[in-house]
């Protein structure tokens, strides 16, 4: 089978559509309004969307999934504190309960949370 020269207007036109497709997929608006910003022809766009799927050229930039955890909060009504204490954060989870208040210590926080990592696993 004979090989067909690829001329340097025929890379200069693919390298124009892939990044214009590349663009598109990025800019989260439609491809009828990317074409129009851009006063592109649809159907070529279509076109070179396919011929590029087809040959693989184009891939889909890879979206890692994530997963979204739910954690159950009781809500208890609101009490008065006495002193100067400010009231603050509540953490509740597995039973366990850390209420975070006004001047806490960052490190303390890490260690009780590291602790209780250990203890679910």
């Amino acid at each position: 089978m004979a090989k067909k020269l690829v001329t340097k207007e025929q890379i200069q036109k693919r390298k124009f559509w892939k990044q214009h497709l590349e663009q598109c997929g990025r800019s989260g608006i439609s491809q009828a309004e990317y074409c129009r910003q851009h006063k592109l022809s649809t159907k070529s766009f279509t076109y070179w969307k396919r011929r590029f799927r087809d040959i693989s050229i184009l891939r889909p930039v890879s979206r890692q999934k994530t997963s979204v955890t739910f954690v159950p909060v009781q809500v208890k009504p609101e009490r008065q504190i006495a002193g100067d204490i400010s009231s603050g954060l509540v953490l509740c989870k597995d039973g366990y309960r850390i209420e975070i208040r006004e001047g806490f210590k960052t490190e303390t926080l890490g260690e009780v949370l590291r602790t209780i990592r250990e203890l679910s696993c």
